[in-house]
C-alpha cells in the first residue's frame, strides 16, 4: 500500500514534469493506481528472468484489464507514463523481444505502449 502511494507520487510528478498536470493529474492518480497493480505481474516475463518463460495467467488477464482501460476509460498515453514511472531505471531493463512476445502469448494486442523511452506525448 505504502509502495503504491508512493509510485502514484511519482507518477504525478512525472506527468507534471511532462507539462500536462492540468489534465492529466486527476485521471493520474487512480489510473497509475491499477497500472501498478496489474503491470508488475509482467515484469519477471518482461526483464526476462529465466524462471519465467512465459508470462503467468495473471499477467494475460491483467494485459486484458489493461487493454479496457487503455480503450475505454484511462487511455494509451496515461499508461504510457505511469509504466514509464515504473520501469524507468529499473534493473534488470525490460527486454524488447519480451515486450513483442507478450501479447502473442497472452493471445491478444496490446492498446498502449510497453517502454521505458518512448515519448509518451505523442502516444493517441
Amino acid at each position: 500500500m505504502a509502495m503504491t502511494r508512493i509510485l502514484v507520487l511519482l507518477c504525478l510528478v512525472f506527468v507534471s514534469h511532462m507539462g500536462e498536470a492540468k489534465v492529466l493529474v486527476p485521471s493520474a492518480i487512480s489510473a497509475c493506481e491499477r497500472i501498478f497493480e496489474y503491470f508488475p505481474n509482467c515484469l519477471e516475463f518482461l526483464v526476462g528472468d529465466p524462471n519465467y518463460v512465459r508470462p503467468s495467467r495473471r499477467c494475460c488477464q491483467h494485459v486484458v484489464k489493461l487493454n479496457i482501460l487503455a480503450r475505454h476509460r484511462t487511455g494509451p498515453r496515461t499508461i504510457c507514463w505511469c509504466i514509464q514511472v515504473m520501469v524507468k531505471g529499473m534493473t534488470p531493463a525490460l527486454v524488447p523481444s519480451k515486450i513483442q512476445d507478450l501479447p502473442l502469448m497472452c493471445h491478444t494486442t496490446l492498446s498502449f505502449p510497453i517502454s521505458d523511452s518512448i515519448d509518451c506525448s505523442k502516444v493517441g
